[in-house]
């Protein structure tokens, strides 16, 4: 049998038409995730109620590390020695301190219980997203979120609206409403995600602000929202900022003898977190290192010194472990774990592993300007897979700083738009370095 080229043209018109159709219909279920929200390395949380360290956690940063080992007695060479790390990184991270990426003003687990504490968590978090330094003047400012209560709660609704309006009270332009979005704990089924964009949806509107302007984390830290991830996420997608674990709830919640992230089923909600949080496109958030690194008053100086030390080699394995499982960020509640964490994800992003990956990306185009499509590249096979792991590499480190934006753009990495801001990030790194 033959046919014409007009059937057969008018056969490919037709099927790209139902693959454009799809492809339309399938483009909400991957979140559209500007520059910055990928500089989440460390997610800061602190009380909502306590007025003094929220501000200490926003304005303060790192700082705090270089009087702790002071009053410790420790020099930055045996923070160093004990991290595995050059005493010279270690010296410079804390003579230039670093803001927290991302800031959580907690008014869920982190507050005592009562009306009272509430109403003054809420007073103090408006206060603090308002009027409190969050880097604004710079490249870089933190990302300002607020965790309300559990839906299951009946305050929830109260206190998200309360603090959204008392913030638009305080605030002139609606394009610089002083906040980005919001952690959203206690998840457990999609219906519920549908219900937290919805009131975001009418808060936006009643306040003027531009549609989908809050973005939301979601805390995975129970049993249904781990066996539905894929669905919570396909349905937060147009928010979506971050999947985040919550051990201490997940552990909870599926009666785990311990609290701790090497319990099989603990492996297994781990993985699907980061594989659902590739997939739709955003980073994936690892849950805190319970043991701060604080000092015992029941110990002597030397044996404190020994704890902290021991405690911030935990908190950095930690991270080290949830980076190269392809997580990009961690939660922590202490200044020292900021510095920790801080400095691992640093160490993933070095200079030469970002050259080897860009060095990458330019033989591959230098295949495809030839015709070529699968190529070695220094023995090595490359297609347009590799291709799309060095770019995702690349991406990402540039929204950190660790990557120059001038040759991201050139890559392709990066649009003309997010140039300016890619340009900020890596001079404020560079102030760093």
């Amino acid at each position: 049998m033959t046919t014409s080229d007009d059937a057969l043209h008018a056969a490919i018109a037709a099927g790209d038409a139902r693959r454009v159709a799809m492809a339309a219909s399938l483009a909400d279920r991957r979140a559209d995730l500007p520059l910055r929200y990928w500089r989440q390395a460390a997610h800061l949380t602190t009380p909502a109620a306590d007025a003094v360290m929220a501000r200490k956690a926003v304005e303060g940063g790192t700082a705090p590390v270089a009087r702790m080992l002071e009053r410790l007695g420790l020099t930055a060479a045996d923070l160093a020695e004990a991290l595995g790390l050059p005493t010279e990184l270690v010296e410079a991270r804390l003579a230039t301190p670093s803001r927290a990426p991302m800031v959580m003003l907690d008014g869920e687990d982190a507050i005592a219980p009562g009306d009272a504490v509430a109403q003054r968590a809420l007073a103090v978090a408006a206060d603090t997203f308002a009027s409190a330094d969050w880097g604004t003047a710079t490249a870089t400012p933190s990302l300002r979120f607020y965790r309300p209560p559990g839906l299951a709660l009946d305050t929830t609704v109260r206190d998200l609206y309360t603090l959204l309006w008392r913030l638009r009270e305080r605030t002139d332009d609606p394009a610089a409403f002083p906040l980005d979005g919001i952690v959203m704990p206690k998840l457990e089924h999609p219906d519920e995600v549908d219900l937290v964009h919805d009131l975001l949806d009418r808060a936006e509107s009643d306040l003027g602000l531009v549609p989908g302007r809050l973005r939301v984390a979601y805390l995975i830290e129970g049993g249904w929202a781990a066996v539905q991830m894929p669905e919570l996420a396909r349905r937060a997608a147009p928010r979506l900022a971050a999947l985040i674990f919550g051990i201490a709830d997940f552990s909870a919640d599926l009666g785990l003898p311990a609290i701790g992230t090497d319990h099989p089923l603990a492996v297994w909600a781990r993985a699907e977190l980061i594989a659902t949080a590739g997939a739709v496109g955003v980073p994936a958030i690892d849950g805190m290192t319970l043991a701060y690194p604080v000092a015992d008053p029941a110990l002597d100086a030397a044996a404190n010194r020994t704890r902290w030390l021991a405690r911030m080699r935990l908190v950095y394995d930690d991270t080290v472990t949830a980076r190269d499982l392809g997580m990009t960020g961690k939660w922590v509640g202490h200044p020292a774990q900021l510095f920790a964490v801080l400095l691992a994800f640093e160490a993933g992003q070095t200079d030469a592993a970002l050259d080897a990956e860009a060095t990458k990306l330019e033989a591959y185009q230098s295949a495809l300007d030839a015709e070529q499509g699968a190529t070695m590249i220094e023995g090595v096979m490359s297609d347009r897979a590799t291709d799309r792991h060095a770019r995702v590499v690349l991406r990402r480190a540039t929204a950190a700083g660790r990557f120059d934006p001038a040759r991201a753009l050139a890559l392709g990495v990066i649009d003309a738009h997010e140039f300016a801001e890619a340009t900020g990030a890596h001079a404020a790194a560079g102030v760093r370095a």
